[in-house]
Formats: C-alpha cells, structure tokens, sequence
C-alpha cells in the first residue's frame, strides 16, 4: 500500500488513511514520517523529531501554553486488515486508541494559527509496551 500525503479536510478520512498505516509498537517510522511531513508544512509550527517522536509547537509568546499528547503506536495487528467503514462507523486497529484523536490532533495542528494559547503538540511512539519504552522518556529526555 502506498502512503502519499494524508488527507486535509474530512476527519472521517483523515483517521481512516491513519488506520491504514501500519504503526504496531517499534515500528512506528512510517507514520511518524507522515505525520512530520504535513506538520513540517505548517508554517505556523516548529517541528522537532526526537526519534519516531515529534513535538510541533506554537511560538506565539502567549504567557500560557497548552499540551496536546497521543500516541502512534497500536498494539499487534494479529490478522486484522486496514480501515472498515460500515455506514457510518469507522473500524479498524487504532481507530479508537489513538488514531481518532491524532486524526483531530493534527486537524487543529494545520488549522489552529492563531489560538488563545500557545499549544504543543506531541505524537509519540510505543505508549502500548513496557513504560520504561514509552517514546514519552526520548521526548522529556530531548
């Protein structure tokens, strides 16, 4: 399957082309790749990658800031296939833990130029293993 840009505009689409990259803990490269490039096109962010971690901030020098954190990774595909849609439900490995919410997070990442606080957001990798994995350390570590 090839992964080009993810989709802008349609949440729906946007969570299901997240389902459909492979992104099982250790792993995480592709989505982080992804997800880096369209953050990168931002112009209004920093972007800084950390391993298959990335961190996009604001720099508005608001006075107060807000964290916005999901992980990439799912836990083991075991067989199961990309994206379902049936009517209007959204199936597949990480729609609801966590790809709906990174799906959302980077919605308000691209759109969100000018908030009422600086935000930071943070996608990070192997949060479904050992915590002494937790791609959380790397970043806090950086």
């Amino acid at each position: 399957m090839s992964h080009g840009p993810l989709p802008a505009g349609d949440l729906f689409a946007l969570t299901a082309a997240l389902v459909d990259v492979p992104s099982e803990s250790y792993s995480e490269e592709l989505i982080t790749d992804l997800l880096e490039a369209d953050l990168r096109g931002a112009g209004h962010l920093s972007v800084e990658r950390v391993g298959d971690n990335l961190v996009a901030r604001t720099r508005l020098g608001l006075g107060r800031r807000i964290l916005l954190a999901g992980h990439t990774d799912t836990v083991l595909a075991n067989d199961n296939a990309g994206a379902r849609v049936d009517g209007d439900v959204l199936w597949g490995l990480g729609a609801a833990d966590m790809k709906g919410g990174v799906a959302v997070m980077l919605t308000l990442a691209r759109s969100l130029t000018v908030p009422a606080v600086d935000v930071t957001y943070v996608f990070y990798a192997r949060e479904e293993v050992d915590a002494a994995d937790n791609g959380l350390l790397e970043v806090a570590a950086a």
